[in-house]
């Protein structure tokens, strides 16, 4: 564009010891536009945004405003600067109310507005803010609304709205639509549409639909450098893009190195590791979307070695991915009648009856197509209907994410339901607790190698392994 940037990054790095999280990334936001930046788990999209927004230092570069240098200014300062962001995992105050949550932001923002002995709800300036960004974030109907009661879509919605209320030029948003559903992502993709207008968007995505649908310019990260940038049209044009994201090395980096897993029929199997680990790429592999650069896949005594998905499935994997995906112009009834059949040993312990007793809020939505479902009830969809399979083994990749803690609790006690029929599985998910509390044992990925293994009693009893490699 020719007119100058509204925020204007160069050179940014950052290093966590010898790590490079973030390697020279340059990036210019321009009011009107929406910028995404993506890239496999543990490019450094996540650090970049903290970078920007005054999270964490820079090792080296400089961020400018406006033409002004905000390099060394905190988060709070730049924050009031006109500089928003959101979070991959919602952070909003659950027990008070939409219009409650979005008044804080806004006093936050213009600190000690009102006068002397006046309470701050009566704060005119503030409370203006606050509607006037429930109003852009299409929430002006849930303004009394107790935020923990909404969906996670709503909730996804009233973290942005909060970012608004502090009257920001830029925003800065981690994965808005991680865990929604397809009516939940129109509507936040709509907002995003109408914020563009007035504001320079950075959007960090892994919908690459969403990504393709809203975004003017495209920069691409692997292992904290960037790789490509430009138009959507020539970033999807890119080989090299195609090829980090088929999941092949990039120059000498590969996403999993040598890791060994065993499963061993009827039990219970946890994959743990922060964000960017590879415990998805790992799963993949297993399923045959990734080809693996090497090494061998065994299923129940025979070479499996770079089968397609669809045969994995026949014999006798069922996978619930990151992401559900269910069928959403099908029915619920006909999400799970496709998937019915015996299982290879002729086992038909999972019929659909037995699917709607487990989840009885399915069969209450049977006619719904599965963009009309909530997040939770898709979630119910998705390992619903790999249960119909009448598999030998289940592996679920994050399964209750984005969901509400009663929605989880449920999750739960059907995962464990699931191996009581004896059922393997092997489950994903950033809650490290639950997973060790549901399995027999478990393996820690690191930068794609197993860095820890062992019974899950023992490593819940390892709390320094645990802080080390899973963050907590």
């Amino acid at each position: 564009m020719n007119t100058p940037p509204l925020m204007q990054a160069t050179g940014l790095t950052r290093r966590f010891g010898g790590l490079v999280a973030v390697d020279g990334v340059s990036i210019d936001l321009h009011r009107g536009q929406v910028h995404a930046v993506i890239g496999t788990n543990g490019a450094g999209k996540s650090t970049l945004i903290n970078l920007l927004s005054g999270e964490i230092p820079l090792s080296s570069g400089e961020i400018r405003l406006g033409g002004q240098d905000i390099t060394r200014l905190p988060q709070p300062r730049r924050a009031r600067s006109g500089v928003g962001r959101s979070y991959q995992r919602t952070t909003i105050f659950p027990a008070l109310s939409v219009l409650e949550n979005c008044r804080l932001a806004a006093q936050a923002a213009n600190q000690k507005p009102w006068r002397l002995w006046q309470g701050a709800q009566s704060c005119r300036a503030s409370l203006d803010a606050a509607h006037g960004a429930l109003d852009a974030a299409g929430l002006s109907d849930a303004v009394h609304l107790t935020a923990g009661s909404m969906s996670h879509g709503k909730k996804r919605q009233l973290e942005i709205a909060m970012c608004l209320a502090t009257s920001p030029q830029v925003l800065l948003l981690d994965e808005p639509l991680a865990g929604m559903g397809a009516e939940e992502s129109e509507r936040m993709l709509a907002m995003l549409e109408r914020l563009r207008q007035d504001h320079a968007i950075l959007l960090v995505e892994h919908d690459m639909d969403a990504v393709f649908r809203v975004a003017d310019r495209i920069t691409v990260m692997v292992n904290g450098a960037v790789i490509a940038g430009g138009s959507p049209d020539a970033v999807r044009s890119s080989p090299e893009v195609q090829r980090a994201y088929l999941g092949e090395a990039h120059g000498d980096s590969h996403i999993l190195q040598g890791v060994d897993l065993a499963i061993a029929p009827g039990t219970a199997v946890g994959l743990l590791g922060r964000n960017g680990m590879g415990k998805t790429t790992l799963i993949r592999s297993l399923m045959g979307y990734v080809p693996a650069a090497s090494g061998k896949v065994s299923w129940q005594g025979r070479d499996v070695t770079g089968s397609a998905p669809e045969r994995m499935a026949r014999l006798g994997i069922g996978y619930v991915p990151e992401g559900r995906g269910i069928f959403p112009n099908l029915s619920v009834r006909e999400n799970l009648v496709m998937s019915a059949r015996r299982g290879l040993s002729g086992r038909n312990d999972w019929t659909y009856e037995r699917v709607l007793e487990t989840f009885p809020r399915l069969t209450e939505r049977l006619g719904n197509g599965g963009h009309q479902l909530s997040g939770g009830e898709q979630q119910m969809l998705s390992i619903g209907r790999a249960l119909m399979t009448n598999p030998d083994l289940m592996i679920l990749d994050e399964a209750t994410e984005g969901l509400a803690p009663l929605i989880v609790a449920e999750i739960w006690r059907v995962i464990a339901q699931i191996g009581k029929t004896g059922i393997s599985t092997l489950i994903v998910d950033r809650n490290y607790h639950a997973v060790l509390s549901h399995t027999d044992s478990a393996i820690v990925l690191e930068k794609g190698q197993v860095v820890a293994q062992g019974g899950s009693a023992e490593l819940l009893s390892a709390p320094d392994t645990l802080a080390r490699y899973l963050g907590v």
